[in-house]
């Protein structure tokens, strides 16, 4: 078998460096030993190592943490102008406008950055470079920040975006006069003549990018399937497109065989595929996926006009370079991530696959279909892979049917796409023909999605939750793949890919070989997770055993944020596991959340006061206990929960006799307690009549952390129970800005006047507070300032950059 892994050239080894350096502020450990494994792989001679050292510590330079520009955020409501810059449409009517030049109507002051505005359901979605006036509630970008998890503050940031707004339906807004632009009004024929329904919607996607018209649901069984990628305008899309070419060049040389003289075939379908890519570039309004999936082929397609044999290695390569180099931003958009490691399993793996496979081409019609069928399957699995560390790291989840794309794709590019094409040609010339090629190609979607929807009643079409691996696992799993690549079908073992491949199996083991072994040291954790308007709350023993305290949630339809937020930062480094969970009571905003968990989480047991009401997500709660998934134990004053030998939490509310629907005054009140200290008080969203019921009980109250009730509200506000817990810090869960006003000034008062400094995750982002031994608690935060120093927002008292440490002198230092 011939040789598949490319010792890469200098400059490519530099690269990879410079990659590393500039990943490295973020995340030195991996960074750094991603550098160190491809030097000791590939690197020959001092000099070359020399220039891998340069080119990291360039990147590194690069991306050194930069101050803001200074100028105060606005949170206002206010009339103001500004100028479309961006529209991006989502599933669920919901498009997202990037405003540049926003200036308040009243003071003529300007925005500083841009405006991220989403507005779900407008009645007309505006132009690119079209004004408007429009009266906003414009609010400080602020994101979520958890440890383990990126925040979208970072990436908004990155594209110069400072400020939020938000609309719904109808909103007070005036559009400057403006004709529609050609791509607009093309997008508006074929909405007119497509189909109704996921059929039509798919079309405008395939064609234009469009996802406004595509139903949440819809999507939703699209991600489990693992076919999101079929439906988002990338590289796969403009290989169909370009294939097209291919096949009009062989037309014309049956037509003018004389040609094929001039241009051999290859190079007359790469002349001929041009015109067709830009074409659906332009239709897909260049976004950057389209924009860096044609710089790859451009690369491609570039060696093989100059006939120039290239091993792919140096196309990926060539592109990378071109992609990043530009603009190193680019190295962080997931989408080029995920396309780049694709291709390099592609490269790497797909040799392996094509000799056994290549003999079935020799086998008639059958043995063709097969071969293609079989070749289908093979670079799925090659390109999957390679992509399988970081799917489970941004997204949580992995697909486990992709057998499912032998069933979609080849309808996709043999049936709905050029169905589609043929529609949109047709607009010109005939509506009928239109109509008839659009709906055709709506059947199509039509069955995939009356095929997923009986995967689903069925119980079957679900992704798998998995263990998000950090860094050092992650650049192990890669040198084990590499190391494998160049020892398969070697007649003997090459020592360095043995080195490798050992080194690489150290590296993904050593995160579960220092939880262990308990390298960390016997300590208890608790964190409040950043989860906006709501509440989650996760315990670790000393052993690594796991309990979550509510699941957060919201009262969006759209967002879950058990899904997005709690269940991927409770996988991070660890196996989606927890051995408790307790409800406090089952308002939205901390049940909702707790669903995904429940149904995607090995679940050890479930506590909660049994208490129920009318709501959708208490109706969903208890059909789900129904099922008898884990054992399920009501609870009342004077129960204790044990989590492991001397860990447990009491419970201090509600009392036994207490009967009526579930609400914040019957919420389960808890204390954590570690041999026989009180670590923190837990008291839900319990409000003045339950916080005098646990007072009045005499049960002890006393906590060296206590997490506001009902997120510091003012309808929780008890002087007597901030005196009698005496916390050395008090944290309020809550979102920036909100409109409830939480923590309530009064209570941020009367904390801080019992000796107990309020922290709030709006500011801080997660709080993470640890006890080691005897010694007092320490905090946390996930969110960080700029070069290291405190952020904005955050108390000047507590600096939140990582991995420093506070201590309040209350609590013993």
């Amino acid at each position: 078998m011939r040789q598949v892994v490319i010792t890469p050239l200098p400059w490519q080894l530099c690269l990879l460096a410079w990659l590393c350096g500039l990943f490295a502020w973020e995340f030195p450990v991996p960074a750094g030993l991603a550098c160190l494994v491809s030097a000791f792989a590939f690197a020959r001679g001092r000099w070359l190592a020399a220039c891998m050292v340069a080119a990291f510590v360039l990147g590194l330079a690069l991306e050194m943490p930069r101050s803001g520009d200074g100028a105060a955020g606005w949170n206002v409501e206010a009339r103001v102008s500004g100028i479309v810059r961006e529209v991006r449409t989502h599933p669920g009517r919901r498009v997202t406008i990037v405003a540049s030049d926003v200036v308040r109507a009243d003071t003529g002051a300007a925005k500083p950055g841009l405006l991220a505005w989403t507005w779900i359901d407008p009645p007309t979605l505006p132009e690119v470079g079209q004004g408007f006036t429009a009266r906003l509630r414009i609010r400080e970008l602020r994101g979520r920040h958890n440890f383990g998890l990126s925040s979208n503050e970072e990436y908004w940031s990155r594209q110069g975006v400072r400020h939020r707004a938000f609309s719904r339906g109808r909103a007070d807004v005036r559009w400057e006069d403006g004709g529609r632009s050609l791509r607009s009004r093309l997008l508006e024929a074929v909405e007119r003549h497509a189909p109704e329904g996921q059929g039509g919607a798919v079309v405008r996607a395939l064609l234009f990018g469009d996802r406004f018209d595509l139903e949440p649901a819809f999507m939703d069984r699209i991600r489990r399937a693992g076919l999101s990628h079929s439906l988002a305008l990338s590289g796969m899309h403009l290989a169909l497109v370009a294939g097209l070419g291919m096949v009009l060049a062989r037309g014309v040389a049956r037509v003018r065989p004389g040609l094929l003289l001039v241009f051999p075939r290859q190079k007359l379908g790469i002349l001929l595929s041009l015109p067709l890519v830009l074409g659906y570039m332009w239709l897909g309004g260049f976004t950057p996926s389209l924009l860096r999936a044609a710089l790859m082929l451009s690369a491609l397609a570039l060696h093989l006009l100059r006939g120039v044999r290239t091993h792919p290695q140096d196309t990926l390569f060539a592109a990378v370079a071109a992609l990043v180099v530009a603009d190193h931003d680019m190295a962080r958009d997931v989408g080029l991530q995920l396309s780049v490691l694709a291709v390099a399993g592609i490269v790497l793996f797909m040799p392996h696959f094509s000799g056994p496979l290549e003999s079935l081409r020799q086998r008639g019609r059958a043995g063709r279909w097969a071969y293609g069928l079989l070749t289908m399957g093979a670079v799925t699995v090659c390109a999957n892979l390679f992509i399988l560390p970081v799917q489970a790291l941004y997204f949580f989840e992995t697909p486990v049917h992709l057998w499912l794309n032998l069933l979609w794709l080849p309808v996709l590019g043999m049936a709905v796409m050029p169905l589609s094409f043929l529609g949109l040609f047709a607009v010109f010339v005939s509506g009928e023909a239109a109509q008839l090629c659009f709906f055709l190609a709506g059947l199509g979607v039509d069955a995939l999605d009356r095929g997923l929807a009986a995967l689903d009643a069925a119980g079957v079409l679900r992704a798998a939750a998995v263990l998000r691996p950090e860094g050092v696992a992650v650049v192990g799993y890669w040198a084990v793949l590499l190391a494998a690549s160049a020892l398969l079908g070697r007649s003997r073992l090459a020592p360095k890919a043995m080195a490798v491949l050992g080194l690489g199996l150290l590296l993904m083991t050593a995160p579960s070989v220092r939880d262990e072994l308990g390298l960390g040291g016997e300590a208890v954790e608790l964190t409040v997770l950043d989860t906006g308007m709501s509440q989650a709350v996760s315990i670790r023993g000393p052993s690594g055993r796991m309990l979550l305290v509510d699941g957060a949630g919201g009262w969006s339809a759209d967002y879950d944020p058990g899904r997005a937020l709690v269940a991927p930062a409770l996988a991070w480094g660890r196996p989606p596991r927890l051995d408790g969970v307790v409800l406090s009571h089952v308002d939205s905003d901390h049940s909702r959340g707790l669903l995904y968990i429940l149904e995607s989480f090995e679940v050890g047991n479930f506590a909660w006061s049994g208490l129920v009401d009318r709501s959708e997500d208490s109706r969903r709660l208890q059909k789900l206990l129904a099922k008898g998934l884990w054992p399920v134990r009501g609870v009342r004053a004077g129960d204790r929960i044990d989590i492991e030998p001397g860990l447990w939490l009491d419970v201090l509310h509600p009392a036994v006799a207490e009967r009526g629907p579930s609400a914040n005054e019957t919420s389960v009140v808890l204390r954590l307690v570690w041999q026989g200290r009180g670590l923190v008080l837990l008291p839900g969203d319990a409000e003045q009549r339950a916080l005098d019921s646990v007072l009045l009980s005499g049960a002890d109250v006393s906590a060296e952390v206590l997490v506001l009730p009902h997120h510091g509200s003012r309808s929780s506000l008890k002087r007597g129970l901030y005196e009698q817990v005496g916390a050395a810090w008090a944290v309020a869960a809550c979102g920036p800005d909100n409109r409830f006003g939480f923590p309530h000034p009064e209570v941020v008062q009367a904390c801080e006047g019992a000796g107990s400094p309020v922290l709030t995750t709006a500011a801080c982002g997660a709080v993470r507070f640890r006890w080691d031994g005897d010694g007092p608690v320490r905090v946390r935060c996930a969110r960080h300032g700029p070069a290291g120093a405190p952020d904005a927002l955050c108390p000047a008292r507590l600096s939140c950059m990582p991995p420093l440490e506070q201590h309040n002198p209350r609590s013993g230092q």
